[in-house]
């Protein structure tokens, strides 16, 4: 679906969940950061399915809705 992500040095992620139809743009991303720093820039899942698409962090959970961030888990 074209996502892109980048982890920082030392840290450590999860992904838990990746499907994607390229005849339907349909699919889901769900990944979990435990420790460090993500970049994503979000692809068509988030831009066809905007709820198909979710981050997790040690006390949250972030909806994307097609965009470009960065999260920082620290201890």
């Amino acid at each position: 679906d074209n996502t892109r992500f980048s982890a920082g040095p030392g840290s450590r992620i999860e992904l838990i969940k990746f499907a994607f139809d390229p005849a339907t743009h349909e699919g889901e991303f769900l990944s979990k950061v435990n420790q460090g720093s993500l970049a994503v820039v979000s692809g068509d899942i988030a831009k066809h399915q905007p709820d198909a698409m979710k981050v997790q962090t040690p006390t949250s959970i972030l909806g994307i809705r097609g965009t470009k961030f960065m999260i920082k888990v620290t201890p």
